[in-house]
């Protein structure tokens, strides 16, 4: 049976009992994180854990559960018997337990913290041969930035992308594409790599940090630049990246070709680069 953490405890997920009263439950009133266990180590797992503490600040929720996530993290691998696995550790906090009321507790309530750790079969053939994505109107709230757990925006994007065969949605505000329902977006025009800049509009993700730092490593110019979604016909390559994805090439857009309609040079390069780094980077906890 799979073991989960709840509140500085591990124990059967069928134990695991939260009360409908949590303001996670009634408001959505909390934050998560998700980190990826490379079979014998988490990839950049300070980055993610410092992402996690700070969308508690911006949510004004402060939790000594944070500063464990990594060794939650550890342990809920072993419990779980992911060692030699690929798998994916969550974690969501919650400003806690307390009567229905728009404000905070006063007095404060303890957080409620969850998280668990399940095994990933990722998708090769998608990450080979590319994968095609719609646009949306973005009518998410002005701050995504933080990972907050009031993703239903998200969730009927992505409801909207599956139910007309995309892989995802890519999300336009104001004639501009932000980010996709749960991934960062780049592209390549004129060998240079762009992607929307870090601001309240899109989550600042930990694999876009990498591929970042990849192209800097590589020579491969970037520019951190919202493009609008009429330039999309003349980008060369696009990609996502994600925790969970990687770098996942994008090769059509409803059903038009991207470039080629293969996955491109750059992003094939970026590819190879990130598992060569995850090789050499991946650390225990």
């Amino acid at each position: 049976m799979e073991t989960v953490y709840l509140n500085g405890t591990f124990l059967p997920s069928a134990e695991a009992l939260i009360s409908p009263n949590d303001r996670g439950f009634l408001f959505a009133d909390g934050v998560y994180e998700v980190m990826r266990w490379y079979e014998k180590g988490f990839l950049a797992a300070q980055l993610h854990q410092n992402r996690l503490k700070r969308s508690l600040h911006e949510i004004r929720l402060y939790s000594a559960e944070a500063d464990k996530f990594l060794s939650i993290a550890g342990e809920l691998i072993s419990r779980n018997n992911l060692e030699g696995q690929q798998a994916l550790v969550y974690i969501q906090i919650t400003r806690g337990t307390a009567p229905r009321t728009h404000q905070f507790p006063l007095p404060p309530v303890t957080p409620t913290c969850y998280a668990f750790a399940r095994a990933i079969n990722p998708e090769q053939n998608e990450s080979i041969l590319g994968v095609n994505v719609g646009l949306v109107n973005d009518i998410r709230w002005s701050r995504c930035d933080i990972k907050s757990i009031a993703l239903l925006p998200n969730i009927l994007a992505y409801q909207e992308a599956v139910e007309k065969g995309f892989h995802e949605n890519l999300f336009v505000r104001n004639g501009v594409i932000t980010e996709a329902t749960h991934s960062n977006i780049f592209y390549v025009r004129n060998g240079k790599v762009l992607t929307h800049p870090e601001s309240v509009y899109i989550l600042s993700g930990i694999t876009r940090k990498l591929v970042i730092d990849l192209c800097c490593k590589l020579n491969i110019p970037v520019e951190e630049r919202a493009i609008s979604s009429d330039e999309l016909p003349y980008v060369e390559e696009a990609f996502l990246t994600s925790t969970s994805a990687e770098v996942l090439p994008v090769t059509h857009l409803e059903g038009v070709p991207i470039g080629s309609g293969l996955a491109g040079p750059v992003t094939s390069q970026l590819q190879i680069a990130f598992r060569e780094m995850v090789e050499r980077e991946i650390q225990t906890v």
